[in-house]
């Protein structure tokens, strides 16, 4: 999710190097330094386990300002689309995309340019040969941000951006209606900015956004509904170079539509925020929620999934021009899914929780679900742990390695120069 202009307050204005592996699953050992611990199971999940792999790409950006009477204004291009080929391959060896992010603080920058890395994150059943008919598609969108305040209130540094979805609705709608289901939402780095008209004449930022779709190639294929929840989230900055804190109930807005039979495809960041006014540096920033039902089972409140939040700390070291990443959160990953857990979404937050020495740590969220499984016992139908009623706050222990765990191999070898063309046409870059 796109927090560049935040990230620059406290001081993360440059950027470094990969943070996975490309096209393979993670290559080091387990640890849960960087993570709150995960979830234990008090029997034997019966259900799907799950492989994950991933893919880094490198997309480079370019930005062009102009001056005029109305101020400055800026037109930042990305060739985004034209890598987005690489994804294709890993659905021949069964795998399906589950999310794709621009990996948060990291990249290269230069005079005009800058590069940064897209991580991709595949899936399937672990231990099981796949076959699957679903293809990607990608569908280019954009968000247009308006000012909603006055004149006064922004001379006292109360500000209220209102973001403009109706691009990506429509597209949801759209292939909704076809069996398309919502992978994820993502910034591609694209943006056009109308300087002073934004704030005196009502003119409109626009940040471009790519919506990305696992489409059936089957007949007759299951139709999907989604419901979208705005939930929005304070921040508080201390001051430039600063801590940053978030307040937000995030497993309460999770779980209130799990229990309701809902499943949650997307968190998104669209931009629109308000300022708490008084020149602080604190107000309010937009996440939007999608929560994904089969339109059969619409009016069905039995919950399908129960679902838990790891809370990952990422950490960059900032360098001359670059930063790197000092952990990979993909060794963890790749263990919830071996105990079952489906990753619903990771969302890059505004939380700063420090900034030492020529580093800087994020917080990061990874949203998993899974399906409820009954199992039976001695004592007879034994129900799955019971929803948590907290936030991510190490409130679980330690899971031991469960016996007869199928061995985990890794997926075939990908090849850049033998990859399929793209399953969708690309719509055209925006300018």
């Amino acid at each position: 999710m796109n927090l560049s202009s935040l990230r620059k307050k406290v001081g993360n204005f440059i950027a470094g190097e990969e943070t996975g592996n490309s096209s393979r699953p993670d290559s080091g050992t387990y640890s849960d330094k960087n993570h709150t611990p995960l979830p234990v199971d008090p029997y034997l999940y019966a259900g799907l386990r799950y492989e994950y792999c991933f893919n880094t790409i490198e997309v480079l950006t370019v930005g062009e300002s102009t001056r005029g009477l109305t101020g400055t204004k800026t037109v930042v291009s990305s060739d985004i689309t034209s890598k987005y080929g690489e994804l294709s391959s890993p659905y021949s060896q069964g795998f399906l995309l589950v999310d794709f992010n621009n990996v948060p603080g990291i990249g290269k920058i230069g005079w005009n340019s800058s590069e940064s890395p897209f991580q991709a994150i595949f899936s399937r059943p672990l231990g099981i040969q796949v076959q699957h008919s679903w293809q990607l598609l990608v569908v280019k969108s954009s968000i247009r941000t308006s000012e909603h305040a006055g004149i006064m209130d922004q001379m006292s540094g109360r500000s209220h951006e209102v973001a403009n979805k109706s691009e990506i609705l429509a597209a949801i709608a759209q292939q909704a209606g076809r069996g398309g289901r919502i992978v994820c939402i993502e910034h591609t780095g694209q943006k056009r900015t109308s300087g002073m008209t934004k704030n005196l004449l009502g003119g409109s930022d626009e940040t471009g956004c790519d919506v990305f779709f696992n489409m059936p190639m089957h007949e007759n294929p299951i139709l999907y509904t989604y419901q979208l929840v705005n939930v929005p989230v304070k921040v508080m900055m201390f001051g430039p170079g600063q801590l940053v804190k978030v307040s937000c109930d995030w497993m309460k807005h999770f779980n209130v539509y799990l229990q309701q039979g809902w499943r949650l495809a997307e968190i998104f960041w669209d931009q629109g925020k308000r300022s708490h006014g008084d020149f602080t540096f604190s107000g309010d920033h937009n996440s939007v929620w999608f929560f994904e039902k089969e339109k059969a089972r619409l009016n069905d409140p039995t919950p399908v999934y129960h679902g838990t939040i790891i809370e990952y700390k990422h950490t960059v070291k900032i360098g001359f021009f670059q930063t790197k990443a000092k952990g990979d959160w993909a060794p963890m990953i790749s263990e919830m899914g071996r105990r079952g857990w489906e990753l619903a979404c990771m969302l890059e937050t505004p939380e700063v929780t420090n900034v030492g020495l020529g580093t800087i740590t994020y917080k990061v969220l990874f949203f998993f679900q899974r399906k409820i499984v009954f199992v039976q016992s001695q004592q007879g139908l034994c129900q799955p742990p019971p929803f948590p009623s907290s936030g991510a706050q190490g409130h679980f222990t330690q899971y031991p390695p469960y016996a007869g765990a199928p061995a985990q191999g890794p997926p075939p070898p990908y090849s850049a120069n033998d990859r399929p063309q793209p399953s969708a046409p690309f719509f055209p870059e925006k300018h």
